[in-house]
């Protein structure tokens, strides 16, 4: 996938576990709480994990750091003070009714991933995103990603599919993470029914892996409709 710079973002990815019906009201707090933020990282995508695919309710956030410099400012006003600062403390304090807590990663992207600006950029537009979580061999995370690149992403493009992001998990040598965005439906299924080549070629790097449907908010910069101030509109 031709790029120009390589990717110097650093990406933080939560998986939010839902309380009861709470996916939406969650989901548009979150994206109001990023157009008025003034620390911390940019909002990527606000996805609806489908349950046909993987626990729920679950919805998967994704946001962009200014590298390892910006994540470093985010934890020094998160952590460095007496307690958590007051807007911070109020929004944690209003999420509780919607989410009872989550996993996170820090993610590393590879070279080719494109940055939040260049999917803008680029179009990258779909109903659907096809999530991989892929457990590999210890040292493996980087020959894996390549071979993401050379191999796989040619055919996957030829099918409709767009990268999202590509990534390796910081603090874990052994674990990548794909996302793909994929016009609509049938583009998915159509595509998952014919994944016999790569996935038996994957083997040489993947000990196990995981895909889910995620199914991307108004508020994803991936959605179709997003616009720019879609996260403003959030708080009407």
């Amino acid at each position: 996938m031709p790029r120009g710079m390589p990717n110097g973002q650093l990406y933080l990815h939560e998986t939010i576990h839902i309380i009861g019906t709470g996916s939406e009201p969650y989901k548009r707090h979150t994206a109001a709480w990023a157009a008025r933020r003034r620390h911390g990282g940019a909002l990527v995508g606000i996805w609806q994990q489908s349950g046909s695919t993987g626990d729920w309710p679950r919805v998967v956030n994704l946001w962009e750091m200014d590298g390892w410099d910006g994540w470093a400012a985010i934890l020094e006003r998160q952590y460095a003070g007496e307690g958590q600062p007051a807007d911070l403390r109020a929004w944690w304090t209003r999420m509780a009714r919607w989410r009872s807590g989550g996993f996170d990663r820090i993610l590393e992207p590879a070279a080719f991933c494109p940055t939040r600006q260049e999917l803008i950029d680029g179009n990258v537009r779909g109903r659907a995103c096809l999530q991989e979580v892929s457990t590999l061999r210890a040292g493996a995370a980087d020959e894996y990603l390549d071979a993401v690149a050379t191999r796989w992403i040619p055919v996957a493009e030829r099918r409709g599919l767009r990268l999202i992001g590509a990534y390796r998990t910081a603090m874990r040598d052994t674990e990548a993470v794909i996302l793909w965005s994929v016009p609509m439906f049938e583009d998915l299924t159509r595509h998952l029914a014919d994944t016999r080549e790569w996935t038996d070629e994957a083997r040489k790097w993947r000990t196990d892996y995981r895909e889910t449907l995620l199914v991307p908010s108004r508020w994803s910069v991936v959605h179709p409709e997003w616009r720019p101030g879609a996260q403003r509109r959030a708080r009407r």
